[in-house]
């Protein structure tokens, strides 16, 4: 009898059953020992196979996979294999193979043969045969069981090896194929990437007992975010590392996804110049120049924790989905030269000369490390993962110290600035708009600062009288207690500063202004603000009130001195006399005044409308009840003009070119 019919025959005649086979003895049992037939046709190997033909690969020439019914192959597969495992023949006897194997094994040459020679823009389309994609994956949960019936006979499943591995190789070729597509994926032709990924070496064959591969997922969703790939390639990448994982396959499948994804990785990352950070090189720049390339280096750790990382994960995820464990340590391995290359330029960093004005570059680094730690130890937990999460705090660590050790130069300075020359007019000292507009922006960053203060044990402690009185929550948060400490030095500073001033009325402009300016900018900052507390803001309202009041009356309670009534009448009579050198006094008191303070400088354009407010509501009402009551005792003409020089309202006037910082203006008199 022939071993196969000719094409007019049923198709269970050409793949029949060989217990059949007209050459069998009749005592012979149904499993022969015979394992394959030979046949003089060879089939064409799928590129690049290097497999030697044998008779399970060579095919009858009259089998046309197009027309062959794939579940009747089916069928009879899991046919024989049920056969198999209920048979209790000797075990160490193979079986003889049905023609249904040689069939499949015709089909599953001629599917990966024909997709091979495919362009690989076709390999790789949405619109990739389906029914292929199903015939290998049904294919390889066939070959698994096959393989594990024929393991119990001893070198049974060779053949079955060499087919499973066929299959597995085009699926590796597919897979890469798919990788390399994603449009952030370099040519295939790409040099080694820098990244430290899974080495790649020669596809081996060794192989794990095959379980039967899972389901795939459901469809992934339109709107999921996958690094330049659609959701039908996604969905079938899936299909393909579930079926070789689930086959035994995974060293091979991972050394492709790793390698694949290790140059895109790296490929994203050279777009935002990753290459020109250098740690070597952190020390050989000024701040100027480094500063650049920190920024650069927030600005990649930033994209990393918000962008790529969460991606590559996602994709991750869900190629891997029924195997997380294994794509955990592939995306471990995966981003940790990554990290490891930002961690190092930060280390770096923190290791360069500190100073008050570096602060919030690190706090920007402290920030985007933490963002980083964040975003790795909230997916996943491993061992790996730990280590990595352990070398990010570190760092991040190392860049907190660096962040205290810089508000401890900030009280240094303070300390440091000696009153060597007054600031001219009493203006705000640079010193306290340095300080302020620091902290200001210090506290845009309460919460890291907050948590820096917290973590390190050697906080700048604040002086002990700077802390009586203070509420609750200044001693509750670090901040709080530091900001304190840096606005008693200051006070301390300006105090010791304000004596430089000889004249006294001068000394209370110069602490009104710079109090004044400390008042508005705490309150201008909702963070300063929430950190002092409205208990402070009333006791420096207050700080600024008796400044104000001890200048009224070294300046103006004196100038009033000059037209009190006291002393001006005789006997019921007025001395003239006495009216004249009140009002010459007066007016060269004014004059004064006004030349020298004319010249001070208060800026804060509220404080300057109530000071001149509250000088005119004390001065102008005495000077014109004053006028007002005597100036009948002076002949109209010379004599009046002589000693009544200004009217109220050239006071008033006058009084408003008060504080501008300009030479006076020239003063005229306007005659009754």
């Amino acid at each position: 009898m022939e071993k196969h019919g000719g094409k007019s025959g049923s198709f269970i005649g050409r793949h029949r059953w060989r217990t059949n086979n007209a050459d069998q003895s009749p005592g012979r049992s149904s499993f022969s020992p015979r394992l394959h037939h030979k046949s003089p046709h060879p089939v064409p190997h799928a590129a690049g196979d290097s497999e030697s033909s044998d008779d399970l690969n060579d095919p009858p020439p009259d089998v046309d996979d197009n027309i062959l019914n794939h579940d009747r192959i089916f069928s009879e597969l899991d046919g024989f294999m049920d056969e198999l495992s209920s048979s209790i023949n000797d075990k160490t006897t193979p079986p003889e193979l049905p023609d249904v194997i040689h069939t499949f094994s015709t089909v599953i040459h001629s599917k990966t043969t024909k997709s091979a020679a495919r362009n690989v823009d076709i390999l790789i389309s949405d619109h990739h045969e389906a029914a292929d994609d199903t015939f290998l994956f049904e294919s390889v949960r066939r070959l698994c069981n096959l393989k594990s019936a024929l393991d119990e006979y001893d070198n049974a499943s060779d053949q079955v090896d060499k087919l499973l591995h066929r299959v597995m190789k085009f699926m590796q070729e597919h897979l890469r194929a798919i990788l390399l597509d994603s449009s952030t994926a370099p040519p295939a032709t790409a040099a080694e990437p820098k990244l430290k990924a899974i080495s790649s070496k020669h596809f081996s064959f060794k192989t794990e007992r095959c379980p039967a591969p899972e389901p795939p997922p459901p469809a992934a969703k339109a709107d999921e975010d996958y690094p330049g790939f659609s959701n039908e390639k996604v969905n079938r990448m899936n299909k393909i590392v579930t079926t070789m994982i689930s086959a035994g396959y995974r060293h091979e499948c991972s050394n492709v996804y790793s390698m694949a994804r290790g140059n895109a990785l790296y490929e994203q990352l050279r777009r935002l110049d990753f290459e020109k950070l250098n740690a070597e090189d952190v020390h050989k720049f000024n701040w100027e120049t480094l500063e650049a390339d920190v920024s650069r280096w927030i600005r990649i750790i930033k994209h990393c924790s918000r962008f790529l990382i969460p991606a590559e994960r996602n994709l991750g995820d869900t190629v891997f989905s029924h195997h997380i464990p294994i794509f955990r340590g592939l995306f471990i391995n995966l981003v940790r030269s990554v990290i490891t290359w930002l961690l190092d330029y930060a280390a770096a960093v923190a290791m360069t000369k500190r100073s008050a004005e570096r602060l919030f570059k690190f706090l920007d680094m402290y920030e985007a490390l933490q963002g980083l730690d964040k975003e790795m130890s909230d997916k996943h937990e491993s061992s790996c993962n730990n280590d990595l999460n352990a070398e990010i705090s570190s760092v991040a660590e190392r860049i907190g110290e660096g962040a205290v050790s810089m508000f401890g130069d900030l009280e240094s300075s303070i300390r440091n600035d000696a009153a060597k020359s007054h600031v001219p007019g009493g203006a705000v000292h640079p010193l306290t708009r340095y300080v302020l507009n620091y902290l200001k922006y210090a506290c845009e960053y309460g919460d890291t600062l907050e948590q820096i203060f917290q973590q390190n044990a050697k906080l700048n402690q604040p002086a002990a009288n700077s802390l009586e009185n203070m509420e609750m929550d200044m001693e509750k948060s670090p901040l709080a207690a530091q900001i304190l400490s840096v606005m008693s030095l200051l006070d301390g500073n300006l105090a010791v500063k304000s004596t430089l001033y000889k004249d006294p009325a001068l000394r209370n402009i110069f602490l009104m202004n710079n109090g004044r300016y400390i008042l508005q900018k705490v309150k201008g900052s909702d963070e300063i603000k929430k950190l002092m507390g409205d208990n402070w803001c009333r006791r420096r309202s207050s700080e600024v009130r008796h400044y104000h009041k001890s200048y009224q009356r070294e300046t103006w309670a004196r100038l009033l001195q000059c037209i009190t009534q006291e002393g001006i009448q005789v006997n019921g009579k007025v001395n003239k006399q006495v009216l004249k050198e009140r009002f010459k006094n007066f007016n060269s008191m004014f004059d004064e005044i006004h030349k020298i303070q004319s010249a001070w400088v208060v800026s804060e354009e509220q404080l300057l409308s109530e000071l001149r407010a509250s000088i005119s509501a004390v001065v102008i009402p005495a000077y014109r009840s004053f006028v007002g009551r005597y100036r009948h005792h002076f002949e109209a003409g010379k004599s009046m003009d002589k000693y009544i020089k200004y009217q109220p309202e050239d006071i008033e006037a006058l009084i408003e070119t008060l504080f501008e910082g300009n030479p006076p203006p020239s003063m005229s008199r306007k005659r009754f």
